[in-house]
């Protein structure tokens, strides 16, 4: 799917991408890739960070949110390091700058879908102890009986759960699940953290699963 609101550009882009065998649907808008995505499949989004109704990165952050195991590219003129560092902590996993030979963006788009279907059951699932969190499905049980979670609670699990282990930042936390341009303060996290290890952890106040990583944030402890 590319998302981006030049006609122009959106056409030599796609009409390039199926002269060399990939299906490509153009969108011109935020709210249009998002009925996209709630309706068909999608292997890859390339997304422009200038939108008509959002900017790109908020619209890669909830698709990170929501389908966390699609591939996600920020289109962009911008070459600074500051936009590229804010691309990838809003969830991107590559950045092309504009422009580009459309041979190199052809590349990097089949890696990316190499890569994706190689990967693409890897976090379906995950147990920690009698917990079961199933991603396909969004259903959360312990002991055998469902859970209930919160749009922002299961945002925080399947961030985590998809960094395998590796610590994420409070920041990166507020920005993939909340979307925030500017940061708030980093205790609105922490107070998520608390209400899920209530819900999930046999002592909630000595973690097994949720784990906080002095001055970083938090990590996944799973089987």
């Amino acid at each position: 799917m590319l998302v981006d609101d030049d006609e122009r550009y959106r056409r030599s882009f796609s009409e390039y991408f199926r002269k060399h065998g990939l299906k490509i649907v153009e969108v011109g808008s935020a709210e249009e890739a998002e009925k996209v995505v709630s309706h068909s499949h999608v292997d890859l989004a390339i997304i422009d960070w200038t939108l008509p109704d959002t900017d790109g990165v908020q619209l890669c952050s909830k698709l990170r949110t929501l389908y966390p195991e699609m591939p996600l590219v920020i289109l962009t003129g911008r070459v600074d390091l500051d936009s590229q560092l804010e691309g990838y902590t809003y969830g991107a996993d590559d950045y092309w700058t504009k422009p580009f030979p459309m041979s190199l963006a052809l590349a990097k788009a089949q890696a990316m879908l190499r890569k994706h279907t190689a990967l693409t059951l890897r976090a379906d699932r995950i147990r920690m102890g009698d917990i079961e969190v199933d991603f396909r499905t969004r259903l959360v049980h312990k002991n055998g009986k469902r859970v209930d979670l919160s749009e922002k609670e299961y945002g925080i699990l399947r961030t985590l759960a998809l960094e395998d282990g590796a610590p994420v930042r409070r920041e990166t936390l507020l920005a993939r699940v909340w979307g925030y341009d500017s940061v708030p303060v980093t205790r609105t996290v922490d107070n998520y953290i608390v209400a899920l290890r209530r819900k999930l952890e046999i002592d909630p106040a000595r973690p097994q699963y949720l784990v906080t990583v002095g001055g970083i944030g938090y990590r996944l402890n799973t089987d």
